[in-house]
């Protein structure tokens, strides 16, 4: 496919988040990336905040009902930090990183520069863009675009 030229950012974004919403494009998020202090879309409350309040549960379990129970509780909590915490912290994550994305131009630069997001077509998903080092207006321009409008903007 000739590649076509590269469309304003504005054009590139809104065909972006049209397809998003017509569900022929998906977000792919890296946790690594993007879970992390300084990060736009970090929540320390989604990471602290499951563990401690199991852990204030489990102690009320202690003054409640007594050692056993407490001892029941507190492995509980930690078989849920160490296998479904993180599956947890990983789908806030997409969900914030996603609804940024799609909110606005900035938020789509500002975390595209950060990296830790991929762009792919739905039905196609080797037609990806990568970012930080991704061009996703160029990706826009190619698969998202119908280039006959594109054509008649006027130059000025």
């Amino acid at each position: 496919m000739a590649r076509q030229p590269t469309p304003s950012p504005d054009v590139a974004y809104e065909a972006i988040r049209r397809a998003h919403m017509a569900g022929r494009i998906v977000v792919f998020t890296d946790a690594h990336v993007l879970n992390r202090p300084g990060s736009p879309v970090y929540s320390t409350v989604d990471v602290f905040a499951p563990t401690l309040i199991l852990m204030a549960s489990s102690l009320t379990l202690l003054f409640a009902f007594g050692i056993k129970e407490w001892i029941v509780a507190l492995v509980l909590v930690m078989l849920w930090q160490a296998y479904g915490a993180r599956y947890f912290v990983e789908w806030r994550l997409h969900r914030r990183t996603v609804d940024a994305t799609v909110r606005n131009m900035h938020n789509m630069r500002m975390l595209w520069e950060l990296g830790g997001i991929a762009i792919a077509l739905k039905d196609w998903p080797e037609k990806n863009c990568v970012s930080p080092y991704g061009d996703w207006r160029a990706f826009a321009g190619d698969y998202l675009i119908d280039p006959e409008p594109m054509m008649e903007q006027p130059q000025g």
